[in-house]
């Protein structure tokens, strides 16, 4: 299967391949060990991450995907630096808060879902 070459932004200049965060650890400002990221989710109407999840979404009932978004994933927005893991900013405390999970729309889908990957 031909890989999809999507790219994001690291503030605003450098550019690296969504692929490249699979597996990438996540930690919290204060050094807190969160996860490895497990899937990513994209907002398609406008091409950006909103979340990165600790545990995958593919192939999990209803109940499970929101458990995941609930307390296995952070937003996007909260990361405050990417390279060789992906760094939290003080606001977020490790995953998502109560009732964020809510927010996917159905223009958001996991990348792995959109290319059929599993793992």
């Amino acid at each position: 299967m031909e890989q999809a070459n999507l790219l994001f932004c690291i503030g605003g200049i450098e550019m690296m391949h969504i692929s490249e965060l699979y597996g990438i650890d996540i930690y919290s400002e204060g050094a807190k060990y969160v996860g490895k990221v497990n899937d990513i989710i994209l907002n398609l109407e406008t091409g950006k991450i909103v979340r990165l999840t600790t545990e995958p979404l593919r192939s999990v009932s209803k109940e499970k995907a929101k458990e995941v978004l609930k307390e296995k994933s952070v937003l996007y927005k909260n990361v405050a630096a990417v390279g060789d893991i992906v760094i939290l900013g003080a606001s977020t405390g490790g995953m998502a808060e109560e009732g964020e999970a809510e927010a996917a729309k159905p223009s958001y889908t996991s990348r792995r879902s959109l290319l059929g990957r599993t793992k």
